[in-house]
Parts: C-alpha cells; structure tokens; sequence
C-alpha cells in the first residue's frame, strides 16, 4: 500500500511536469509556438486545467473588485483632482479627470527616446553600504555624468515584472488585477498609456523584450495600449540565441535591438524591458566573466566563498554591463537621445540579509525600492529640485514635460518629477513621504534613508493615510474594469 500511494504521487508529478520530475525542466510557456498563443482561445487553452485550478485558489479576487459601484466612487472622490471631485461620474472616463498641460519643452525634441526597464534592479545595491561587491558599477559611471539626474527614493508600480510592466504601459495601477490578461484591454486603450501619448507628440512607438512578448498576451496588450510594434527577442534574435527560461541573454538581446534601432530613421519612443538578471541562476561563467577579486576586502568569506550568492551577483553586474554597454552605443549614435532607465521592481539576489555584510533583516528599502535614472545632454539637475522622491507614475508626466510643446494636454495620475509631489506617493503596496516609506500589507513604516548597517526600527504611525491612499488607486484601477465597456477608447489601429 505504501509503494502504491507513493508511485501515485511520482506518477501524478511526472504528469503534471510533462514527463519529468524536476520543476524546472518542465515545459514552460516559451516552448508554445507563438501562433498558438497569438490566438485568444488556444493561449487560454494551453494552460493545464490544474494549474487554473491552483491559480484561481491561490489568488482570490481583490477585495476592490467585490465592492459596490458606491464603495468604489467613494474611494475615487478621494483621489480625484479637487476641480472634478463632485463630476468625474459624468466623464467618460476618470482618468479624464487627470488632464494636465505642458508647460514647454526643457529640451531640444530628440529623434529617439529610450525608456529602459531592466528586470530586477534595486535600490540597495546603489547604497553605499553595497558598494563593496561593485555589482552596479557601470550604472554608477553613468549616474556621474553631469547631465544625468539619479532619484533614489523611489517606488515600483509592483512588486512583480507584470504588474510593473503594465502600469508603465497604461500609467495606471495594475495591482496585480492583470489587465494585461484582459481582452477588454487587448483592443481598448486609455487616455493616460504612455506609448499613446507619445504618439501624439510624432512618435512611432515599438515595445522591444528580452523575451517572447505573447507571455502574457503582452503582444495583443502592447498593440491596444499604443505601441506601433512589439518585438520579441526570442523571434527577431532567432531560434539559436542563447537564454534563461525567461528569455534571451541581455547582451545578445540589446545588440541585435541596437543593430535594428541605429536603421530606424523616423522619431520613435522605445520601451525596452531585459530579463537576464532573474532566478534561477543559470547563465554560462564564461558568459558572465565573474570575477570574485572585483570584491572589496570589507566583502566577508560567508558571500565570497558562496557559490549560488556569487552567481546571483554576478548576474546582476553581467546585466547591468550589458544595459549600459547598449546606453553606450545609443548615445554615441544618437547623441540628442533622452534616456531613462528603471528596475521593474527590487530583488533580494544574493539573499544578504543576516550576513556579515548586512547584519539586521531587511529594510522596506531593500525589499521594494527601485531607482530612477534620467539623461538627456541639455539635461540640469536643477530642473528636478522639488521632487525627491517619485514614483514609476511619475515617469510618463516627466518625459512629456521635457519634451511636449506648451499647451500639449495630457493624462497623468501624478505630476512629473519637475514639480511639487504630493505629501504620500503610494502604490498599492507601499507608500512614501519625505519621512518615511510604508508597507500597505502590514501597515507598518520605517524611517527614510539609505542602507546601513544599523537595524532600522518599523513602526505603525499615527494615521492610515498611506493604506487608505492605496486603496483608493486600486479602487480606481477596479471601477476601469468594471465599466470597460464605457470607460475604455477603442484602439481603431487595432480592427
């Protein structure tokens, strides 16, 4: 009996992973050819019926979406712009409400604008704390350049890939609804996407990722929310490129981009997302070049001497090498380029809390925190001193101030990084002042700064504004989906 009921277990397990019993062997999405996922019914058909089954037990609806149509209108008054607070109902749309005008160009309207996304790059390791393992050097170099703005008090949209991706996409919270998965938004757009608007200014619009764009119906999503073309790494680099399960090897993705962006003659805006940097850790040595003696002697024997934390790390500099080798090469070929460059999200590669290196639990700042970097030749620091802290909200308002003509109305949650910011920045999870950064899940807080070495002491603060504030963006993002149908502007370059 014992034999049997185990041979069921192996059984089902060889069955559920495809004909192995090792989870990360079994056939992933990647594998599916891309014409079957192109097609609405069969991409939802591939998934295996337990695998809906466990997502759906593990991922209960949000409580936003089990509200009333009143529950949630109470929550949006709240964050409307005062001037609609009592009519944003008879909008189209809320996000009407939004509406801002530039104030004028601060630069000179460049031929390319380059918004890059690198799949897991945090704050900490630009701390001075890590600056001993010299995992993001190459951004550092770039960060000095005098016309290079750098915010280090900043917030993902997510803390996954997805949710990130597609609130930059459509300058809305995601908040882990998955809009990307939505056909209502596979034709439909908003007025705040970020490649949409960009169109209006005479811009051609291409999504460019590091791996096969139709995971997650991204190929249908990017069309609807305004890009002219997406392009997957995983066709346009060819069948033989080297990489991970997530997608092609960054420094072969980004010169194969660079070669077919340097023939491209009309304005464009590229939003560029790598995937190398991300678990589990399997990229060839000789690929990475890891070096241990780049380590400075304050690096201790417990991460010098550790195998898995030294790949983790050396997937991270091996990325970041590659991002701004391409920035590099952009910028000589196109020197009027305005380029920014984010994380999707923060990542703990390395796992270094509680080592000789880090000898506390992790900061909120650790776990979460993403940076910001801006660059542009006529750029000045000067031109961002009331804002010091931000948002991934705040980058789509940004590039349309630098560069939109006085009088261009656009769409945007929060004000670009050149004025005054709100009291709270939030997300729907987490929260910023120029005091303190906040988790919604727990409702705790700690003190703003930089990673020390010292325990930074988590508190509850007086009042829940934080919480409540992201509440309200989340109720927002469910009245969208709720009212689709009305809410939502057909994307005609979709029929």
């Amino acid at each position: 009996n014992t034999g049997i009921f185990l041979l069921a277990i192996l059984g089902f397990y060889w069955v559920r992973f495809g004909g192995t019993l090792n989870h990360r062997n079994k056939p992933e999405w990647d594998t599916i050819p891309s014409i079957v996922k192109e097609d609405a019914f069969l991409a939802r058909a591939c998934v295996d019926d337990l695998v809906a089954l466990k997502w759906v037990r593990r991922k209960p609806l949000a409580e936003e979406m089990q509200q009333s149509d009143e529950a949630l209108a109470e929550h949006i008054t709240k964050i409307m712009p005062e001037e609609h607070a009592s009519d944003w109902q008879s909008l189209k749309s809320p996000l009407l409400a939004y509406q801002r005008v530039a104030q004028g160009p601060k630069i000179s309207k460049p031929r390319h604008v380059f918004f890059i996304v690198g799949e897991s790059v945090p704050q900490w390791a630009l701390d001075p704390l890590y600056a001993g393992l010299h995992v993001l050097d190459a951004t550092k170099r770039f960060i000095a350049n005098p016309h290079t703005m750098y915010f280090n008090h900043f917030l993902p949209a997510g803390n996954i890939s997805r949710p990130s991706i597609v609130s930059l996409m459509t300058g809305i919270y995601d908040a882990q609804l998955e809009l990307n998965e939505m056909e209502a938004f596979w034709y439909n757009t908003v007025p705040t996407s970020f490649a949409g608007q960009m169109k209006k200014l005479g811009y051609q619009t291409i999504y460019w990722y590091g791996g096969n764009a139709s995971n997650g119906n991204f190929n249908h999503f990017g069309r609807a929310q305004g890009f002219d073309r997406v392009e997957s790494a995983t066709d346009f680099c060819g069948p033989q490129a080297p990489r991970t399960w997530v997608g092609v090897y960054d420094h072969v993705f980004l010169q194969e981009a660079a070669k077919r962006i340097k023939e491209i003659q009309e304005p464009t805006f590229h939003f560029i997302y790598t995937t190398s940097n991300h678990g589990p850790y399997k990229i060839e040595p000789e690929v990475l070049k890891f070096d241990k003696s780049i380590f400075d002697e304050s690096i201790g024997s417990d991460i010098r001497d550790n195998e898995e934390r030294c790949k983790a790390l050396g997937t991270a500099r091996y990325a970041d090498q590659a991002v701004n080798h391409f920035i590099d090469e952009i910028r000589e070929a196109f020197p009027d380029s305005l380029i920014l460059y984010t994380g999707d999200h923060s990542s703990l590669y390395a796992e270094l809390g509680n080592s000789s290196l880090v000898p506390r639990d992790y900061m909120f700042r650790e776990l979460y925190c993403t940076p910001l970097v801006i660059h542009h030749p006529q750029l000045s620091t000067d031109w961002f001193a009331k804002a010091e802290m931000g948002t991934h909200l705040n980058i789509i308002p940004t590039v349309l101030e630098l560069i939109a003509p006085k009088g261009f109305t656009y769409y945007s949650l929060y004000p670009s990084l050149m004025q005054t910011q709100p009291e709270y920045l939030v997300t729907p999870k987490q929260w910023m002042t120029e005091n303190e950064v906040g988790e919604v899940m727990s409702g705790m807080a700690e003190r703003q700064g930089e990673a020390s070495r010292e325990v930074r002491e988590k508190y509850k603060p007086a009042v829940g504004t934080g919480c409540a504030l992201a509440s309200d963006y989340v109720s927002l993002t469910a009245w969208l989906i709720r009212h689709a149908d009305s809410c939502l502007e057909k994307n005609e370059a979709i029929f």
